[in-house]
């Protein structure tokens, strides 16, 4: 198996809230992410793609997947308010904001290649999300 892991960042901001949980207990889960005000982070979104086989010797061309990830999803989260990038009701999570980033990506990645996100929020915070995405067996690619 062959990976390409790359590195894009974005500042963005985000509460986190659950309309589903009182306040207090949305203070118990979320902890100071919780405040009303909102904050920020410098996020980090490392992409990682592998494959069974090399197409002109690389996983998949460092341009395109640059280019990928700032038509997909750096123009959308840089500078913005997660809380609003994703729809009503979302909750900008790590956990939930790996997810999102894998949805946002995955389909535009060619056959026979997985893709996983990693997030680092904060030095001591990082989320990971891989799909499931079927690989086909090393014979048939």
């Amino acid at each position: 198996m062959y990976t390409l892991a790359k590195r894009f960042r974005f500042p963005a901001a985000h509460t986190l809230h659950s309309p589903s949980l009182s306040e207090e207990k949305n203070r118990e889960v979320y902890g100071k992410c919780a405040n009303p005000t909102g904050h920020g982070h410098d996020y980090a979104i490392e992409v990682i793609v592998s494959g069974r086989c090399l197409n002109e010797d690389v996983v998949v061309g460092h341009g395109w997947l640059s280019d990928l990830v700032g038509q997909h999803l750096v123009s959308k989260l840089m500078f913005q308010n997660l809380n609003d990038a994703f729809g009503e009701g979302f909750i900008p999570t790590g956990e939930n904001l790996a997810h999102a980033v894998w949805e946002l990506l995955d389909s535009h990645l060619p056959a026979g290649l997985s893709l996983a996100v990693r997030l680092v929020e904060t030095p001591k915070n990082a989320f990971v999300f891989r799909g499931d995405r079927e690989q086909p067996d090393s014979k048939g690619v």
